[in-house]
């Protein structure tokens, strides 16, 4: 592995620290080096907030580190307009840093290539398109709403070995162990909005809380039925009912589409949908989920109720295909991460 390709693996890891808190702003680290020796590291910690290139050429300054003929290593090309922030490029040129390695441009059009070529301009050396899928990766939502002013939407499913999210009497507390539960908790920070069907909301009866409660997603059901929920289900009666929502859709591609617009102009980017079945099968047929976090419990259900059983295709050819992007092992569960192929 080159040096490049290490420290913006080491931009990408720093950028995580921002998880859930940056939207709708990507996540972005920043590493500058100078004499093979580190001299500054930032990340951008929120909304609103000093971007991660600014963060590290200030962490040098505090460290009395002299920044000339240094090199700056960013996972997202670095801003040139002005928004909450000022420039970061501007900064770049001023501390005077001889060459900027960058992992993948900015798809925003106020910025999509205009960084690099003002830092160009100003005699820094540039480098890009380093440890790229790894960047896209890293701000899958940011992309998804800037080149489609969608919501990222991700499944996340759990089942038996034999597929199957429940027993035919709709049991389902519960199928995966307490790890993977707890990592489902850690996940929902991640997102801005939390979403499930009616039928999930009147006979489970979730919380659909996070781990940390400091940042609570929205909590949305989406129904077809002017059926009521009972007030005393958790959504309505504990003191996060204010971040639950209920929406009306009618049962079509058009209809759950103009659901997820609805939501981000509501300035909710990305959404983790956590079921029924009759949900799940949607967002597959409609075709209108990016990713899906498939948990699989080491349990064997026999005659129940499958995620997808309300979706069917009548020619092999119209299957679906998704990619592998990684598994893991939580104790005797597993954790399949897929991409929409």
């Amino acid at each position: 592995m080159s040096n490049n390709e290490k420290y913006i693996l080491k931009c990408i890891n720093l950028a995580t620290n921002g998880l859930g808190r940056t939207s709708p702003n990507p996540l972005v680290g920043c590493i500058i080096v100078k004499n093979n020796r580190i001299i500054g590291r930032g990340y951008h910690k929120y909304y609103g907030g000093a971007h991660a290139e600014i963060n590290a050429i200030n962490d040098a300054l505090k460290r009395k580190e002299n920044l000339e003929g240094s090199t700056l290593y960013v996972n997202l090309e670095p801003c040139c307009h002005y928004g909450k922030t000022p420039p970061c490029t501007n900064e770049i040129i001023k501390n005077k840093i001889k060459n900027v390695v960058i992992g993948m441009e900015d798809p925003n059009p106020l910025v999509s290539g205009k960084g690099i070529k003002q830092l160009r301009n100003a005699g820094i050396k540039v480098e890009y398109g380093i440890k790229k899928d790894e960047c896209i990766e890293l701000n899958k939502t940011y992309i998804k709403n800037i080149c489609d002013k969608l919501p990222y939407v991700s499944l996340k499913i759990a089942q038996s070995i034999d597929g199957k999210i429940s027993l035919t009497n709709n049991e389902s507390k519960w199928i995966t162990n307490p790890d993977s539960r707890k990592y489902v908790k850690k996940l929902r920070n991640q997102y801005d909005a939390i979403l499930i069907g009616h039928n999930t909301a009147l006979l489970d009866n979730p919380s659909l809380l996070p781990e940390d409660l400091s940042k609570i997603p929205y909590r949305i059901v989406l129904s077809d039925t002017p059926e009521k929920l009972p007030a005393t289900h958790k959504l309505f009666s504990d003191k996060y009912s204010s971040k639950t929502l209920i929406l009306f859709s009618e049962i079509s591609k058009k209809g759950y589409r103009k659901i997820l617009k609805t939501l981000y102009r509501m300035n909710i980017y990305n959404i983790l949908v956590e079921g029924g079945a009759f949900i799940f099968s949607k967002f597959i047929e409609y075709k209108l989920f990016d990713d899906i976090f498939l948990f699989v419990a080491n349990k064997i259900i026999g005659k129940g109720i499958s995620p997808f059983e309300m979706y069917s295709i009548t020619n092999l050819k119209k299957t679906q295909t998704l990619k592998l992007n990684y598994s893991k092992r939580i104790q005797d569960d597993l954790l399949i991460y897929y991409k929409k192929g």
